[in-house]
């Protein structure tokens, strides 16, 4: 498997929630777990993303981290909110929560620098992924 370029999206760190159990990757420490799953999950990276949606809630958080993967960043990303009244603003990141239960339809989230999470974008479902390869 070739490996991962490094650019704005490569996570530093990342996170794995499974049974409500919590373990971390990084590049140094797991080169081809990391690898693996940065090709596993795959999403649009773009700097620019519809706004509009409400932030989730804790309880929200906290199920969908039953079962997930967070990317961790060490330098926020910038990207820009399109709020669909033809304004937009930027926002900084600091992860992305890729939920793999399916009720979360392969959304992912991303928390902001004041660590309020938001809808980013669909993705591929991970589970679905996951049992096909």
């Amino acid at each position: 498997m070739p490996s991962v370029v490094n650019d704005k999206w490569t996570p530093d760190k990342i996170s794995l929630y499974y049974n409500e159990e919590q373990s971390q990757v990084t590049k140094v420490e797991q080169p081809q777990i990391f690898d693996q799953i940065i090709h596993l999950i795959i999403f649009e990276k773009g700097d620019m993303m519809s706004g509009g949606n409400p932030p989730l809630s804790e309880e929200e958080i906290n199920e969908m981290k039953k079962s997930a993967v967070e990317y961790f960043y060490n330098k926020p990303i910038s990207i820009q909110i399109n709020n669909g009244d033809g304004k937009s603003e930027k926002i900084k990141f600091k992860s992305i929560l890729f939920p793999i239960d399916e009720k979360w339809n392969g959304a992912a989230y991303i928390q902001t620098t004041d660590s309020t999470y938001l809808y980013f974008v669909s993705r591929p479902n991970l589970d679905f992924i996951l049992r096909h390869i």
